[in-house]
């Protein structure tokens, strides 16, 4: 039987703890070595709960861990490109949360990065894994639906007014790789993209701005 990957997840975020954590916990080729936060406090609870035996203040501890096999990063947007290009330096391989990068530039790097490096470099869409649409990419391929000329996706979600209104969290920052579209509106293009096998022809855009100045 091959030895398990041994996960480092580089960031104490709300879709590591209530998701990815306990999904590699409970996988059959996975486990969670170490987590890294900033505020290891406030990590502590979460690896407890886990059985994670090694937590780290830092991120670059965790790339220096030498059984680390494989990092997974939900760090805010603007540090996807920075932290993922350390970890592939430091021999690792990279599952990145959406958006890979915060622009074509950035992914062509990290991609070549991966490539010289000799790891695996994904991002998280981790939809495309799900057993429902699964099924649906394979209804489209064998033309169960008939021929697919038409992709409409939409991903909503509440925003308090006050938050909105506050502009502080990373989401509304763009600096920090902010905005609607590298947020969720990445998931439509995404499927579009999957759904039809095919690139974009040409693009048509409209937006609206926060006063911070992202989408």
């Amino acid at each position: 039987m091959a030895a398990k990957i041994q996960w480092g997840i580089m960031g104490n975020a709300t879709i590591a703890r209530k998701c990815v954590i306990g999904a590699i916990q409970k996988s059959r080729n996975g486990s969670v070595r170490a987590l890294a936060s900033r505020s290891p406090e406030k990590a502590r609870d979460v690896a407890g709960q886990h059985g994670i035996p090694n937590l780290y203040g830092s991120y670059q501890a965790l790339l220096d861990d030498p059984a680390v096999t494989a990092v997974y990063i939900p760090l805010p947007n603007h540090l996807h490109g920075p932290w993922t290009l350390n970890a592939l330096a430091a021999g690792k391989h990279v599952l990145c949360e959406k958006p890979l990068a915060c622009n074509a530039k950035e992914a062509e790097a990290m991609a070549a990065a991966a490539q010289k490096a000799d790891r695996l470099l994904m991002e998280a869409f981790m939809y495309r894994f799900h057993p429902r649409s699964r099924r649906i990419k394979q209804m489209v391929e064998q033309g169960e639906i008939g021929a697919t000329r038409l992709v409409r996706a939409a991903f909503c979600y509440l925003m308090a007014a006050e938050v909105l209104q506050s502009g502080v969290i990373a989401r509304l920052q763009v600096e920090m790789g902010g905005g609607a579209l590298l947020d969720v509106g990445c998931y439509g293009v995404s499927v579009a993209r999957w759904l039809m096998n095919a690139e974009p022809v040409s693009v048509q855009a409209q937006a609206s701005f926060h006063p911070s100045g992202v989408d």
